[in-house]
């Protein structure tokens, strides 16, 4: 009896400390949601009425000092630059994690702890040199060029994630291939890539966050002509009025890409391959 009533304090406490801790965060985003589908806020919290004027840019330019810049061409440039650097992070990690997991050679030790260095650097010391880079190879104030750079500064982790999941296969399977007549490529082709699709979205996510929230390499190395949607917002904030409702809406659409994105490829991450030992 005394068990099950602590036990229950004990439930009722936790939830409380974790309510507690929630509530900074959850106030945080449904003031947000009012403020996108609010209109005439009242003391700045409560809406008088609800309704979608603030996403007006969905069928109009945004003309507030922004060249009739509209949000679809900002979310277009968006998804390519995120995409872009999604697929060069997928490919590079997915080859040197197969190479790093399965193939011997002098140096590899160094070679992973040189990738978690160039990890630990922050992105911002390299930018003036990858400014320079991309001016010598004709790639800067472009989206391919700026998406490769943003990348280079994911991939590193990225091998660590990827290797990983290539650890996790037996050894036998690719023994089984060699005798069948496979050569490397097309063992990690053929066998090792279908078994690792859950590594696959995981890396691809990885690359592609950090590049759709990414800010200050767009902002940076991407002329002003050409916004993407962090740009875009932070454009509508250097404004001398300032319309949060509208803020508010345009970053709501901002966030709705990766969250589809982690809720289309979520099942394919829960399903984590789980073999026996690798072996020698």
């Amino acid at each position: 009896m005394w068990a099950k009533l602590r036990w229950g304090w004990d439930r009722i406490v936790a939830y409380l400390i974790l309510a507690a801790i929630a509530a900074p965060f959850l106030t945080m985003y449904v003031g947000f949601f009012l403020r996108a589908f609010g209109k005439g806020m009242t003391l700045g919290i409560l809406p008088k009425e609800f309704g979608f004027t603030n996403f007006r840019f969905l069928w109009e330019p945004i003309a507030w000092g922004l060249g009739q810049t509209t949000m679809w061409a900002a979310l277009g440039n968006t998804l390519a630059f995120a995409a872009t650097s999604g697929v060069v992070v997928t490919v590079i990690c997915m080859l040197a994690g197969y190479a790093l997991s399965r193939i011997e050679f002098r140096g590899k030790n160094l070679f992973l702890a040189l990738q978690l260095f160039l990890h630990a650097v922050p992105g911002q010391v390299l930018l003036i040199a990858i400014f320079f880079l991309l001016f010598y190879i004709k790639l800067l104030h472009k989206i391919p060029g700026v998406a490769l750079a943003r990348a280079s500064l994911e991939i590193p982790l990225g091998i660590w994630m990827a290797k990983g999941f290539f650890d996790g296969i037996p050894w036998d399977v690719e023994r089984s291939a060699m005798i069948d007549g496979c050569t490397r490529l097309q063992i990690w082709y053929k066998i090792f890539l279908p078994l690792v699709r859950p590594g696959i979205a995981a890396v691809f996510i990885w690359g592609f966050l950090f590049a759709w929230h990414d800010f200050i390499y767009v902002y940076t190395l991407l002329p002003g002509t050409t916004k993407l949607m962090s740009t875009l917002i932070q454009s509508l904030l250097a404004t001398e009025v300032i319309d949060y409702g509208y803020l508010a809406a345009l970053s709501l659409i901002y966030m709705i890409p990766p969250l589809s994105l982690f809720v289309l490829l979520q099942r394919a991450l829960l399903k984590v391959p789980v073999f026996g030992g690798k072996g020698v």
